[in-house]
């Protein structure tokens, strides 16, 4: 594949799939109703962490073939990585610490609404240099 929107957008969702899939398989696996017994919010942190580290590197070097600074790039994953980690934590307080909802309910949440997010946020915002 090469450097086309069409090759990106597919890259993105590879990678971003398997980002979203360790978040989830982490998430659930360490949560109270799934897992080791982590209240939900904890088990989201600890799982969009985990997804987080993949996720920039995938991105990085497969998704957006970037050769930008490090230093500048890390810095805006991290805010783009935050905006995302607040939603996914936002919605496991809210709707299963809160409202008492399987923690399945915030998890396929966070798993629709993230990816979608990112890849505007990426593009437009953190591997700007790769765009060029």
């Amino acid at each position: 594949m090469g450097r086309s929107e069409s090759a990106r957008i597919l890259r993105f969702a590879a990678i971003g799939g398997i980002s979203t899939l360790i978040y989830a398989v982490v998430t659930l696996a360490l949560s109270d109703r799934h897992g080791f017994g982590m209240p939900a919010t904890t088990a989201s942190i600890a799982g969009y962490g985990a997804g987080a580290v993949f996720s920039y590197c995938g991105h990085r070097f497969v998704t957006f073939m970037s050769d930008g600074a490090v230093g500048f790039e890390i810095v805006r994953f991290a805010c783009a990585t935050a905006i995302g980690f607040l939603l996914s934590v936002g919605l496991a307080v809210a709707l299963a610490d809160i409202a008492g909802l399987p923690a399945l309910v915030p998890v396929a949440m966070a798993c629709a609404l993230v990816p979608v997010l990112n890849f505007v946020i990426l593009r437009k915002f953190v591997f700007t240099a790769a765009m060029r």
